[in-house]
């Protein structure tokens, strides 16, 4: 159940200023300025936003062993995400159900169980409370084992991808994300390694939609990014950019773009001709000619690359204050053949790969600022303008209004 929250008057203010969802289909306007500046209506999507969404909380490989877990955090939920005696993986409350503890805060190894901080009662890796302490009668004791377990979180894996959302009427997570998978053929025969994202702990100064619509905007990349992004042009004479058609159940917006030569990727300098990364055999040729970008609001990015499938993890802590865990920002992020992550000199190749993106995030670091500075200004504009080249904004803002439409209904 997901707790209501009394709305602000600004933020109803905000939400009655929206477009009418039923006037629009997989493309919507600009929304209002203030969606990007207000404090009160940031708390409005952390609360009813990420909480209804699939939000991925990192890869199984990460808990490869039986008691290993890690602790997202969804909104104000502290979370475990644990691999079971079973070998399957399941997700739960970190909150102790006797004074509300929260049982761990950092990645680790549980063992059998988990062991409250505060008065060491036990959990299973299921959930259930094996051991109050200090507890002599019996009767109370079993009664406690009977009846107390953590709460327990809905769980999606997804290509490895472990997802989670509070909401537990929130539809299926496979089919929101079913026009990914044509994408996915090949990479998975290749024996792909995971390089989990180094978690990013320092907050990038402006609203996590600005973050979002960087990623996926098709339009900025030949103005802000030239020298890095060349390779991968969104106009070119023999086809440019293919934005994926998006309809009222997609969770993804995805847009592919050519490379001017088959087998490119990341390099020192950006994109460009001789991959650090070596093409991956299994796919097909126009795998090996293009590169998708696909994003899954609100909280991940993905790259389908000839050499390397890159991801990004995207946290909101404020208004103006998100969290990006990637090769550019951070480090790592991939799922590469066992091949190139066993190869000698890929230490060399991935220090290169992260020294191409970081030019390329240095070149998008003055625009988000821009933007964000923008939103600020009496004289924003409303959105009227949108160019061919921005339909993925148009479907983000489209997939936002779903969602703040169905959050408002909920809390009415």
């Amino acid at each position: 159940m997901i707790p209501v929250m009394h709305l602000d008057a600004d933020v109803r203010g905000i939400l009655e200023s929206l477009p009418d969802l039923a006037g629009y289909g997989a493309a919507a306007p600009m929304l209002p300025a203030a969606c990007y500046t207000s404090p009160e209506f940031f708390e409005f999507e952390r609360r009813h936003v990420f909480t209804r969404s699939w939000i991925c909380v990192g890869r199984q490989e990460q808990i490869p062993a039986p008691g290993d877990y890690l602790t997202p955090k969804i909104g104000d939920e502290p979370l475990l995400v644990v691999r079971r005696e079973d070998g399957s993986i399941g997700a739960m409350s970190a909150v102790c159900q006797h004074r509300g503890q929260v049982i761990a805060t950092e990645p680790g190894s549980a063992g059998r169980a988990f062991r409250c901080p505060l008065h060491f009662w036990r959990y299973d890796l299921e959930g259930s409370l094996v051991a109050a302490t200090r507890i002599d009668d019996d009767a109370i004791h079993d009664c406690l084992r009977d009846t107390v377990r953590l709460p327990v979180v809905r769980l999606e894996n997804w290509h490895g991808f472990l997802f989670v959302t509070l909401d537990e009427d929130a539809a299926p997570l496979g089919p929101g994300l079913a026009k990914l998978e044509p994408f996915w053929e090949g990479y998975e025969d290749a024996d792909l390694v995971a390089v989990p994202p180094t978690m990013s702990d320092t907050p990038l100064p402006w609203n996590w939609k600005i973050h979002a619509e960087n990623f996926t905007d098709a339009y900025h990349p030949e103005f802000v990014h030239v020298g890095t992004h060349d390779f991968a042009p969104s106009i070119h004479p023999d086809g440019g950019v293919e934005i994926t058609p998006m309809t009222a159940g997609d969770n993804a917006i995805v847009r592919t773009v050519p490379l001017l030569r088959p087998d490119g990727g990341m390099m020192e300098d950006g994109w460009g001709p001789e991959a650090e990364f070596p093409a991956i055999e299994t796919l097909s040729a126009e795998q090996r000619s293009h590169v998708t970008f696909a994003m899954i609001p609100p909280g991940m990015t993905i790259i389908f690359a000839p050499g390397a499938v890159s991801y990004q993890l995207i946290g909101a802590i404020g208004v103006e204050a998100t969290l990006a865990s990637n090769d550019r920002v951070t480090a790592g992020g991939w799922l590469l053949p066992r091949s190139t992550f066993e190869a000698e000199d890929f230490e060399e190749r991935a220090a290169a790969v992260r020294a191409g993106g970081k030019k390329i995030w240095v070149q998008d670091i003055p625009v988000n600022l821009g933007v964000q500075s923008g939103k600020k200004s009496r004289f924003a504009p409303d959105g009227r303008h949108y160019m061919p080249l921005e339909t993925t904004l148009e479907q983000f803002n489209a997939w936002l209004l779903r969602m703040y439409h169905a959050a408002w209904k909920a809390i009415a």
